[in-house]
């Protein structure tokens, strides 16, 4: 399938540069251009995509993460093969033995859990609640697992970003509170419920023993579900950002012994902690008694073996990847070779990235793509200053925020610290997969203990340059392209403006866009959570910002509606971003319709069912239709490039296009 789509690709970018798509003189594809324009790009495109049994979506970025995996592939398979050894340290050394390790079914087998185990045996030895607390924070100040309560994570101060913080983690609520709670999706709660008496199973339990602790597990998450925040809840820091001292941390926890629990963590003495979810730690609180203790050890037992399934023995393993597919729709499993390959690259991915940039990035790309992004800021600043529903001050502080916005391009000009912290044993000097996994989680914990006390470095990347994908960073004010995005389709330097501007530029946009979005917008310039506007302008903004989620909410894929609160912040962003790539093409027809056509056909997508109910349920993005044919039809240079009428299946009234940068 990779050369014929790559081959189509070529063409229909050839197609879009010279011609768009204006010019329609077939009436069928006519009336499809007004009536779903995603599929009028796009059709040709989808009937040649077939998902396979190991299939369970299909999109560019899937499709180029799947040409840089076999790249990896590469690398990983001459290195194994060439017998040659390399240096103690190297990318090469590490990527070989790792390999080995991942590979090597036999030593995976015979290690199991290994250097884990004597901490599952502490949890399932617990005699009481202090005890199993014990168990938990020695296991998360090792390792960094958590479970029901001890996990924490060392980020960026939210009030400020200059600093770092330490935060108190969510307990693990397993396949999600979506998923727990939703009505559609009881079918994949029971599939996980036998996933975990399964895996229960293959760590020594009896049938019945696994069935009654399963029982004891999903009444617990279903009791810790209720009071957790939803997915789009936990974006909001007006509810995820609460300072907490050590003694109000205590009268939280009220049965727990904080000050132990954070001097085994390592995290003692600070002057403030944040609960990221209140509600939650209460009901955890109340759960952390005797009569709970045999019900708790199982919850944290299955916790381990979850998170350590894909690294462990091939039974655990082929359970996990068994219990993925059937959540996602896929048939059949993709093999271990394929599965070797991913954990070996995700284990290592500033290893696979350094190797990446040198072979891969263009420095005259870069430069394009940065000039892009300046005539993005510049009309981003237009946008800005003609929302009237917006004060003069608060206009200065939004422009300011937009010029103090840091930019990261391609990869960093130096290597995080972890990678050289991570090293890698062979099976001949002892090592295993889960040996190695865990030294990298202990990187993880002593790279983050040592932040503590210093200023943040906000030069700093925690995205590798192989990542296919662009992002905002609300706590540096910082947008990110890392150098696997700067290629077709979103980027290529044979297209013209227009549908370069309707690529890479529509993905620049909307990561601007980020910055001024539901959550972004309560950011200031610096990346503190600093509620800058009036009430009187989060009035006006809350009011637009309810009437997408409204106009989203009206959407259906499969016959399930979007989640329109789930989805705002993205699809204020998608929204603002085409209203930027109109207003810089704003009169040049030509250019408009390679953009809109560009921006539709990157979109493209094909997903089994079980994968657009996880989708609907847990994605903050609309589906890919849904963010093509909404965008447009809010967009009035949409209609006057195409002509879109009244009885068009893409017109909505001009009283009903939402946005609120335009």
């Amino acid at each position: 399938m990779k050369k014929r789509i790559a081959a189509l690709l070529l063409a229909m970018l050839f197609v879009f540069s010279l011609t768009g798509c204006q010019v329609v003189e077939n009436m069928r594809l006519k009336r499809l251009l007004k009536n779903d324009f995603y599929e009028y790009i796009n059709e040709e495109l989808l009937a040649q995509i077939n998902l396979g049994p190991t299939d369970a979506h299909w999109d560019w970025f899937g499709e180029l993460s799947a040409g840089l995996r076999n790249d990896m592939n590469e690398i990983i398979a001459e290195l194994v093969q060439s017998g040659e050894t390399y240096e103690k340290g190297s990318s090469e050394q590490k990527i070989m033995d790792l390999y080995e390790c991942v590979s090597n079914m036999e030593n995976r087998n015979q290690v199991g859990l290994g250097p884990l185990q004597p901490h599952l045996d502490s949890i399932r030895a617990a005699s009481n609640i202090p005890e199993y607390l014990d168990a938990l924070a020695e296991l998360s100040s090792e390792f960094g697992f958590s479970s029901i309560v001890g996990g924490y994570m060392i980020m960026q101060d939210k009030a400020d970003s200059s600093e770092y913080s330490v935060y108190m983690m969510y307990a693990d609520t397993l396949i999600g509170k979506e998923y727990v709670e939703g009505e559609n999706t009881q079918e994949y709660m029971e599939m996980y419920l036998n996933y975990i008496h399964d895996m229960l199973m293959e760590s020594g339990m009896t049938d019945s023993q696994a069935q009654e602790s399963t029982d004891s597990i999903e009444k617990l998450l279903r009791d810790i579900c209720a009071s957790t925040l939803t997915t789009e809840q936990r974006y909001d820091p007006g509810l995820t950002y609460n300072v907490y001292t050590e003694e109000e941390l205590q009268q939280l926890y009220t049965n727990v012994d904080i000050p132990k629990m954070l001097k085994i963590l390592r995290v003692e003495g600070q002057d403030k902690y944040i609960v990221m979810d209140v509600e939650q730690a209460k009901k955890i609180n109340t759960l952390l008694v005797e009569e709970n203790l045999q019900a708790l050890k199982d919850y944290s037992t299955f916790v381990m073996l979850n998170d350590t399934a894909e690294y462990a023995t091939a039974a655990c393993a082929k359970l996990y990847e068994n219990m993925e597919n059937y959540l996602y729709g896929i048939t059949e499993s993709r093999g271990d070779e394929f599965t070797w390959n991913v954990l070996t690259q995700q284990m290592l991915p500033w290893e696979f990235g350094a190797i990446y940039v040198e072979e891969n990035f263009s420095a005259e790309d870069k430069e394009a793509v940065e000039g892009m992004i300046g005539q993005i800021l510049d009309e981003y600043e237009k946008i800005l200053s003609r929302q009237e529903w917006m004060s003069e001050e608060t206009r200065e502080k939004a422009i300011r925020k937009l010029e103090t916005m840091q930019i990261k391009i391609g990869y960093p000009d130096q290597w995080p610290a972890a990678r050289d912290m991570m090293q890698v044993t062979p099976i001949s000097e002892g090592g295993s997969l889960l040996s190695n996994l865990l030294v990298s989680m202990q990187v993880s914990i002593e790279d983050s203990l040592n932040r503590l006390g210093t200023k943040v470095d906000r030069s700093e990347w925690d995205v590798s340059p192989q990542t296919i994908n662009a992002m905002y960073d609300p706590l540096n004010n910082e947008i990110i392209f890392p150098a696997g995005i700067l290629q077709p389709p979103f980027y290529s330097r044979e297209n013209s403006y227009g549908a370069n501007l309707g690529g890479i530029g529509f993905v620049i946009a909307h990561e601007v866009s980020h910055a001024f979005d539901s959550t972004g917008s309560l950011y200031d310039e610096y990346g503190n959570y600093d509620v800058w506007w009036s009430e009187e302008e989060l009035a006006e903004y809350y009011q637009m910002a309810q009437k997408i989620v409204e106009y989203y909410d009206q959407y259906e894929m499969g016959g399930s509606h979007v989640n329109g609160q789930l989805t705002l912040m993205e699809n204020i962003a998608d929204l603002g971003a085409m209203a930027c790539v109109a207003s810089i093409l704003e009169g040049d027809e030509r250019a408009l319709d390679e953009a809109f056509c560009q921006m539709a056909f990157n979109w493209a997508s094909k997903d089994t069912d079980s994968f657009m109910v996880y989708q609907l349920s847990t994605d903050t993005h609309s589906p890919n239709k849904v963010r093509v044919n909404a965008v447009l039809s809010s967009c009035d240079a949409f209609y006057e490039v195409y002509d879109i009428k009244k009885s068009d299946g893409m017109y909505v009234a001009p009283e009903n296009r939402v946005g609120i940068w335009k």
